[in-house]
């Protein structure tokens, strides 16, 4: 345990690393607010529709990842826990050209399945079919690109080297959403903007590279050697069946939502879900160092593993539920203000709900890291599967009955149950983090009573009232129920040091 502590990531460390991510995915948010009006100008409601499905096949790639992906992260960051950085290399490069393999699979096996999706499955006007074909098949070239990348982001995370990676992803993501504006100036197509985001693909594939040749020279050195995926596949397997259903479950509503509503009203959820989907940035940027560390530190210091957990989780918690408690109390004025009234009065209360389940959504997002992190991916596999057989029902019901907000509701729901069950399910597996779920089941019953708020009936001074009232009254009692003595000394401390500097 002594020779295995030195490379133990502690808490601090972790916040560090999570707050690099934050800043590389908070940047271009204002770039993208400010772009995003004129993009749907440009494209009209209905291409900007299409195209926003058309990016959710970005993220269903990671079908094909095998979990082959984050099992490599995980091996990585067990051999720097133990020294032998140096031994991963082979195993590092066979990961990545496993990957590049399964995204040329990933790319033909996508744009086979698009001309079958754009006749049957899109609700569009004949003329936009063709040009919704093309643009999808250019998205799918990409493929390789995107399962490379998660690749080398695997080793990038394993190292901590998120600073250097979110240097670079700064100026991508910014031109992820300018680039296509500028493309449709040129050329007023959705062929325009997709080839504009494949250009962001492979600039990002580059960057990565360089850093990940810089944190691990052998590299360079390295061979190919596909025997020594032998003991991933194992924990690998698991995680294939969470990345082919975690995807659909993540995914699924839109493109439901493509198959039953007109592609005109598709915006009024997509564009409110990708918007506040983006408070997730603190989410993902937390999650994203703690998984790593877990690997590291939970054979060898379970104090250590039981501290990030417990932070990681009041940190998402305390940092989100201001962001999207008041996102909720105003989403009216604020899309009237960003998109227009016409635009406020479908997409309001969808815009409330989805704010509180992403908030939850946090919570189990580090619980499902934490389980792939010692090595159950399987009762993530399970749990989505068993989840996966409820939630389309359900979602197609609610869509059927209440439309746009009854599949926000059955969004909810679905992120509730995943928080609730997936907590409980990480405290028994890993019994020294069972005294934060505890602490965690309190919070999320808390979250739940505040959101009841966005059933009120409210203009926008109400909105501020209650906004500023719940913000006041979660504090108090966060600070008191919820955070334990420790916590509220070392929040002084850190607030105290950020003062000062």
């Amino acid at each position: 345990m002594s020779e295995a502590a030195p490379n133990v990531i502690r808490t601090a460390g972790v916040m560090h690393s999570a707050m690099w991510n934050v800043i590389g995915r908070l940047a271009p948010v204002a770039v993208t607010l400010l772009v995003i009006p004129s993009l749907i100008a440009l494209l009209g409601t209905a291409r900007w529709g299409i195209m926003t499905i058309a990016l959710t096949l970005v993220g269903s790639f990671g079908i094909f990842d095998l979990g082959l992906g984050r099992a490599l992260t995980r091996a990585i960051a067990e051999d720097i826990a133990h020294g032998r950085e140096h031994e991963s290399a082979d195993l590092a490069l066979t990961g990545m050209l496993t990957l590049g393999g399964l995204g040329v699979l990933a790319a033909f096996v996508s744009a086979g399945l698009t001309g079958l999706y754009v006749d049957h499955g899109l609700r569009i006007s004949s003329g936009l079919r063709i040009e919704t074909r093309d643009a999808i098949w250019i998205l799918c070239a990409t493929a390789p690109l995107v399962l490379v990348n998660a690749a080398l982001w695997g080793v990038i995370s394993a190292f901590h080297q998120f600073r250097a990676a979110n240097l670079i992803n700064i100026p991508i993501n910014i031109f992820y959403y300018v680039g296509p504006l500028l493309a449709l100036h040129l050329w007023n197509s959705l062929c325009a903007v997709m080839l504009a985001l494949a250009a962001c693909r492979f600039a990002m594939t580059i960057g990565y590279t360089v850093i990940a040749l810089r944190v691990m020279p052998s590299l360079r050195r390295a061979r190919a050697h596909f025997s020594l995926l032998a003991p991933l596949w194992k924990i690998g397997g698991w995680m294939t069946a969470s990345n082919i259903t975690y995807p659909i479950l993540s995914y699924c509503d839109r493109f439901l939502i493509g198959a039953m509503v007109p592609a005109a009203a598709i915006a009024y959820y997509t564009t409110p879900l990708d918007v506040i989907g983006r408070f997730s940035i603190v989410t993902l940027a937390i999650t994203g160092s703690a998984f790593p560390s877990f690997a590291r530190s939970f054979r060898v210091d379970e104090a250590n593993t039981r501290d990030i957990f417990t932070h990681s989780a009041l940190t998402i918690a305390g940092i989100l539920f201001p962001v999207c408690f008041a996102t909720a109390m105003l989403s009216k004025p604020l899309l009237t203000l960003w998109l227009g009234a016409g635009f406020a009065a479908h997409g309001a209360m969808i815009a409330s709900l989805l704010c509180c389940g992403v908030l939850l959504s946090g919570l189990d997002s580090l619980a499902a890291g934490l389980l792939d992190a010692i090595g159950r991916p399987d009762l993530n596999a399970k749990f989505s599967m068993v989840e996966l057989i409820l939630y389309l029902p359900l979602l197609a019901l609610q869509l059927h009955l209440f439309g746009l907000v009854g599949a926000a509701t059955a969004w909810v729901l679905r992120c509730t149950l995943d928080c609730v069950l997936r907590m409980e399910i990480a405290g028994h597996c890993y019994t020294p983090v069972a005294p934060a779920v505890r602490r965690l089941r309190r919070l999320v019953f808390l979250v739940l009573v505040f959101f009841g708020a966005v059933f009120i009936p409210r203009g926008i001074v109400a909105g501020f009232g209650l906004a500023a009232t719940g913000i006041c009254l979660f504090a108090l009692i966060f600070w008191g129920m919820i955070l334990d003595s420790k916590d509220r000394t070392q929040l002084v401390s850190r607030v105290g040091i950020f003062l000062r500097r």
